[in-house]
This record gives structure tokens, sequence and C-alpha cells, in this order.
């Protein structure tokens, strides 16, 4: 209703404006009204320029500009006479009603269409679009927020896994929203504000909105960019409304995704400079975080990856009280995640999903979700009616390695050594102590690697020790070792690049951040420092001295474990021809398959297959358990 009144009050506005216009354009100066013999007087004198016969009137005008009027009598011939005597007649037959309202559209159609232009852009500017209609357009300053009613969200505590402390930490939250008295009278309160940060991907938006599942409350969701406008002030005046709203609605919860596009450092400490507009919507959000009493039932919830670059006045108490960090799932908790995600996919019975947990290390829960979304798409394709094991190991080579390069060409040359690149890989995995179990070799290019030796951790591991990473550093060297103990060092490839860089990269850790060098010392000249959450590092000034000593021992442990590769490589290289020979014929091997390789030629193995080394940590912890019990 309120649209169709905006509608006509525009048309009325624009219907005035056009009538008032064409009334000044068509505003004339008025005829003097004289006998029908003047006329004739002026037409004999030959000062009449023109006339103009509109039904019996006449309307004429002298040379001289002047314009004089008189009736024609019945059965007059003065038309007739004035045509006779060069006098130019115009005659108006009152038919062109059609023609005056087509010449009046057409010369008042550009003001239209600017009309029309100008009234599109202050709805765009405002917000318009489905849902918006003409009486929004000067609502510049209305919040976008999406306010979740009779809809509330259907997400619950059900929905989300792998975080069971974090629920454990919010859940005061629901209960003081269904039962607020319990809380008051003992003068407590809960926190204002609740911000959720982690990296994209472990369930943050997903959390907020079974909290408000689960308190059964309004649920007003908007994103931090969605109150920044190129009008200063818009900003925050879309902040008051929408705390405005939440008063209407409250008990409910706020739910601010991505508050790092409005909650930058403001000042100088703000890198790329400051923004007068945003800096004005975050002022206005700490006045109004700090108006709302919580007896009112709102519940402030953030969402963000980049904590590191919020402004400290938005994380004091009394504002953002608490702040929680979602981590990657564990194995457990990608197991719990994976159930959640497998409840709507029909599984096969060999689909074991503790196996996919644990060779899915660092998965996210969105990772987790695209991967069994990947493997359902792969069954499909091969109009299976199950999804089975086959295509959910298919889904992660494809997600953690890229997609299958059939196309490529290869020669069988460079095939042959892509084979020995990689059985070195897999056999120093083999040779070395607690490393992780090795999976399969295989020599299918994917993504822009042209062969893989995948390794499966039976656990997630937290903390390394030095003998761990110097192991690692050793599988890294084991494709160039390979290359170089069969084709000699004019045979070594560039295939060795991304090895060399990861293993001199963790050499450097290991000296300059985590004190692994009895030469240089526990001392460390590297922090990390990652808006992102990942980890960038960076350089603490220190001596030229210095510096040379740390790449003096890098140097050193990189040649030392070359030189334990290339010699163990050396030590096996007979059993590691067979297997490349087997390799080239099925381009792709288990570590059960290369295992029973080594065992006939009596070699044998440090590190277990990944089947074998589940079965041995399963028993290891539960007889753990048992001694705790």
């Amino acid at each position: 209703m309120q649209m169709f009144k905006s509608f006509f009050v525009w048309i009325l506005i624009i219907g005035a404006t056009i009538v008032a216009f064409n009334i000044f354009e068509q505003r004339h100066e008025p005829a003097t009204k004289v006998p029908l013999n003047s006329l004739i007087q002026l037409v004999d004198e030959e000062k009449i320029e023109h006339v103009q016969v509109k039904g019996k009137v006449i309307v004429a005008t002298t040379k001289d500009g002047q314009k004089i009027e008189t009736v024609i009598p019945p059965g007059s011939r003065i038309v007739d006479d004035l045509v006779k005597k060069g006098v130019r007649v115009e005659v108006d037959t009152g038919e062109s009603g059609a023609g005056w309202l087509l010449n009046l559209f057409i010369s008042w159609l550009p003001i239209l269409l600017f009309i029309g232009i100008w009234i599109a852009l202050m709805r765009q500017m405002s917000g318009g679009g489905p849902g918006n209609g003409p009486g929004k357009a000067f609502s510049f300053g209305k919040s976008r927020a999406k306010v979740y009613i009779e809809e509330k969200p259907k997400v619950t505590f059900e929905d989300v896994a792998g975080i069971e402390e974090v629920k454990d930490e919010v859940r005061e939250i629901i209960e003081y929203l269904k039962d607020p008295v319990k809380f008051q009278k003992l003068g407590g309160r809960p926190p204002k504000g609740v911000l959720l940060y982690g990296e994209p991907g472990v369930g943050k938006t997903l959390l907020a909105k079974a909290i408000a599942g689960e308190a059964h409350v309004p649920f007003i969701s908007i994103s931090g960019s969605d109150f920044v406008e190129m009008f200063v002030g818009v900003g925050a005046a879309r902040v008051r409304d929408l705390f405005e709203t939440a008063k209407k609605h409250a008990p409910c919860i706020i739910f601010i995704d991505e508050i790092d596009a409005v909650g930058r450092t403001r000042g100088a400490l703000n890198v790329g400079g400051g923004h007068d507009e945003r800096e004005q919507t975050l002022n206005q959000l700490l006045v109004e975080m700090d108006g709302f009493d919580t007896s009112e039932g709102i519940i402030v919830i953030a969402a963000t990856n980049r904590p590191d670059i919020l402004d400290p006045a938005l994380l004091r108490p009394g504002r953002f009280d608490r702040q929680i960090f979602l981590p990657r799932p564990d194995v457990k908790g990608r197991y719990e995640i994976l159930k959640v995600h497998a409840k709507n996919k029909k599984l096969g019975p060999d689909v074991d999903l503790e196996l996919v947990a644990r060779a899915t290390p660092g998965f996210t829960g969105a990772d987790l979700e695209n991967l069994l979304n990947e493997a359902a798409l792969l069954a499909a394709r091969k109009n299976k009616d199950v999804i089975s094991m086959e295509e959910v190991e298919e889904a992660i080579d494809r997600i953690t390695m890229g997609l299958e390069r059939k196309g490529m060409v290869i020669s069988n040359k460079e095939k042959e050594k892509i084979a020995y690149h990689e059985a070195g890989h897999a056999l120093m995995g083999f040779m070395t102590e607690d490393s992780d179990p090795v999976h399969k070799v295989s020599i299918i290019p994917r993504g822009m690697a042209l062969g893989v030796t995948q390794q499966l951790p039976i656990d997630d591991k937290h903390i390394y020790d030095r003998k761990n990473l110097f192991g690692k550093i050793l599988i890294m060297m084991g494709g160039r070792a390979a290359e170089e103990v069969f084709y000699g060092k004019e045979g070594i490839t560039t295939g060795a690049e991304n090895d060399l860089q990861r293993a001199t990269e963790l050499a450097y850790k290991m000296v300059s951040m985590w004190g692994m060098s009895d030469k240089v010392g526990p001392l460390a000249i590297k922090r990390v420092s990652n808006p992102f959450l990942g980890g960038m590092t960076n350089s603490i000034e220190t001596s030229p001295e210095l510096l040379r000593e740390i790449d003096e021992e890098v140097k050193k442990i990189l040649t030392t474990a070359y030189e334990i590769a290339k010699n163990t490589i050396e030590a096996h290289k007979e059993p590691l021809q067979a297997v490349v020979k087997k390799l080239l014929e099925q381009e792709s091997i288990t570590c059960e398959e290369f295992v029973e390789i080594l065992n006939l030629y009596g070699v044998e193995v440090k590190t277990k297959c990944k089947k074998e080394e589940l079965k041995t940590f399963e028993s290891d912890r539960a007889e753990k358990r048992e001694e705790v019990v």
C-alpha cells in the first residue's frame, strides 16, 4: 500500500510540473477585439501579416506585431477575400488534439527521462532493489540488515561439529536469552559482544546462526561492508537504525559478519590511511554498544579472520567482552563434521569416515563439506547409486593436488625421471623413522605437479622435535638424490624446485626461529606475524655475523640430509628400479605394493603402511585408556 501511495505522489508531482511548464510556455499577449470593419480596413491598407481562423473567430497579426481578434458573421466571405488579397491564412480545425499531446510528450521526453534516471540513481544509492519500493528512494540511513523473525535460523548445535569447547563457551549466552532473570538475580550480566575469529571456513557464521537457533530468538544479520557508502554519515545512520531495529525485536542477536570492513584501527596506526566515513561508522558502533543495556536482551556477535587489525576500543570489556578463537578441527572434529555433512549423502559400505578424517589434516569444515560434494559429483558422473571410497579418495586428490591432466603428453624418458624422483621420495619415507606413512606414489600429472608421493599422518601433531623435522628434510631431498644416483649430476632436473624451497624454509625455521642449532644457540631472529592467521615471518634486526652463521648452519643441515638421502638410495638401487618399472606400468602404486617389492629384496622398512600403523596406533591408544582407567 505504501508503495502505491508513493508512486501516486510521484505521478502527481511530475504531472503538475508538466502542466505548470506547459502553461508558462503557452502564455502569450492577449489579442485586442475589434469590429470586422476595422479588420477589413487594415487588410485594404496591407497592414495584416497573417490571420488564423479558429472556428468563427479570426485572430490577425499586424506587421508591427499587434494581435487583433474579431468574429466572423454568418454567411461572410471574409476568408475568401483575405486569400484573394494575398494574406496568409491558417485554419485550425480543432482535430489535432492527439498531435498536440504527441508534441507535448516529445518536448517533455528529455525532462521525463532525466527525472526517471534521477529517481533510479537515488534508489540505487539508498539500497534500492527487490523489496525497496519508491518509498525508499531517500532512505539512505536505513540499515540493510536481514531480520529473521518468523523464520528463525533452523541451524542448531547438532549441525555444528568439531568445536565442542567453543559451543560450551557460548552456551551461557543461550541460557541468558532464554532465562535472563537467572543471571540478573545474582548481579551478573552476559557479554555485550562476542567476537568469533579464525581462518576462513572454520564455521564462524554457522556457529552464530546455531546460537540464534538454539535460543529461539530473532536473528539480525548484516555484513560490515553494508554500513559504508559514498555519502558521509550514511554508515553511522545505518548503525543507529540497526540498533533501533534490534531494540524493537529484543531479545535478539545482532550478527555482523566480516566486521574488519568497518572496525579497522583508526588514525595513524591504520595502514593505508584513514577513511573518515568508515571511522565515523566505527565511532557510532562504539557508542551504540556502550549505550544499550544487556537487560534489553541484545547480544552482538561479530566474525572476522583479521583480528589483528581491529580497533582496540572495539575489543575492550563492555563492547566485545569475549573473544573466541575457532581453530581448524582435529581428527575427532573432522570425523564429527564429516558425519554431519554425510547425513544427506548416499555413502557406500566401504566408506570409512574415520579414515577420511585422518586423510584430511588441516581441512576446515567448509573443505570437508566440499570434499563430500566433490565425491558425490564424481559418483554421479560414473552413474553410480552410492558414493564409494574410490570417489572419496579421488576427491581428496583433486582438492589437495589438483585436477588430473589426462591430456598432457609426457615422453617416456621424462616419465622415467619423474618415476625415479617420486620413488626416491617414497623410499626415504619408508627408511625414515617416525615419518608419516606413505599412502601412494603416482606419476599422473595433477595441477602443477607432474607426480606426487602422498603421505597421510596417523594423528594430528601439534609439536615437532628436531628428529621429526630433519626426517621431513630427508624425504624432501629423496627426489633430487634419486635423480643424481641414477642419472648423474648432469641428469638432475628442475623437478626438485618445490622440494628445495620447502626444505630450505624448514631448515631456516629450525635455526632462526626454533633454536635447534648447537652453533647458533637457543635464540630466535624471526617472528611470526600474519594478518590472515596463516604464518608469515618477519626478521628481527641482527648482526651480519649472526646471519652468516645461520646461513652456514642451514647449508650444513641441507647438505647433510642430501648426502644421507643419496647414500640410502645408492644402497637400494635394485629394489628402487623394480618399483620404477611397476610405476611406469601402472602409473600409480599403493603403499602395500611398494613394501611388497622392498620385501622381495630383503629390505626392512622403518615405517609401516597407514592401515598397519592405524592398527598399532589404535591398540596403543586403547592400552593408554585402560591405564588411565
